[in-house]
């Protein structure tokens, strides 16, 4: 029996790759704020790591688009064409291609990830950028009332 307070547990995603179109938005919406509160070391540590996440992603898909990709899985492939069929299953899943398409295949999800990462990136970037010029405007406001003393 169910408990009718407990939520039903929702179906998996079917589509797992990461969409970056959220980004655009949160830069957006963290540029818009007239003072801006950030760790800039932690910004920068956050760029870096964004970074190095995107890079071993790609190197991921690169490795997994030469790796996964068989020839024959000794099934019969020259006789058979159900085995044919099946080798080429694993093909397009692995790279894209017949009924898979490139974003659900593995070199297709490991690539969104990057992407995805270089989007995060791209955001931390640009309210580090903001910050700095923020400060930049704060000291040289402050170096002209030290002037007036």
């Amino acid at each position: 029996m169910t408990n009718p307070e407990t939520p039903p547990v929702p179906e998996p995603d079917q589509d797992p790759a990461p969409q970056g179109t959220e980004w655009p938005k949160i830069t957006a919406a963290a540029l818009s704020e007239v003072y801006l509160r950030v760790d800039p070391e932690g910004l920068r540590r956050c760029i870096s790591m964004c970074e190095a996440h995107a890079d071993a992603m790609f190197e991921m898909a690169d490795r997994a688009g030469r790796e996964l990709w068989i020839e024959t899985l000794g099934i019969g492939e020259h006789e058979l064409e159900s085995a044919r069929l099946l080798t080429q299953k694993f093909n397009d899943k692995a790279v894209g291609g017949g009924k898979i398409a490139f974003e659900s295949s593995a070199v297709g999800l490991l690539q969104s990830h990057a992407n995805y990462a270089l989007d995060m990136k791209a955001t931390f970037e640009a309210v580090l950028r903001r910050y700095e010029e923020q400060e930049g405007i704060a000291a040289s406001s402050l170096g002209r009332i030290g002037d007036n003393l």
